[in-house]
């Protein structure tokens, strides 16, 4: 029990002697409207923006190739969530259309069976014929 006690004491001097060694956090960059225009049309004309065009597009715009590079990455995550759901939402669209046609089918095959099945038919003897009341 005391051998956990010293691991766990340890664990947490080293810890906070590592939190002092540890780069701070990098902020989270905050692109302005005209940057994101420019990144917004880029992507419109290429989803993969690499080498002397992503130079030319970091200089532009007053950013670091890397900055350029992880915002395409994530904008093609995007695009591919988007497009998922999208294709998602069509989907149930088509399955609820089916879905309310067969109902209205069925609606239509019951009421059209209750209707012949209130038919009341008589033999007439005379003229060897059924007729319907």
């Amino acid at each position: 029990m005391l051998f956990l006690f010293f691991c766990i004491y340890i664990e947490a001097e080293a810890g906070l002697f590592l939190s002092h060694i540890r780069k701070p956090k990098r902020v989270r960059t905050a692109f302005s409207p005209a940057q994101l225009l420019q990144l917004e049309h880029a992507f419109e004309n290429n989803h993969y923006v690499v080498g002397q065009e992503r130079k030319e597009l970091a200089s532009a715009l007053g950013l670091s190739e890397t900055q350029v590079k992880v915002w395409f990455q994530n904008r093609r995550t995007k695009y591919k969530r988007v497009r998922a759901e999208e294709e998602m939402t069509r989907n149930l669209v088509v399955k609820l259309e089916r879905r309310k046609a067969i109902e209205k089918k069925s609606r239509q095959q019951t009421s059209g069976h209750s209707k012949e099945d209130s038919k009341t038919v008589d033999y007439d003897a005379e003229s060897s014929t059924d007729v319907e009341n």
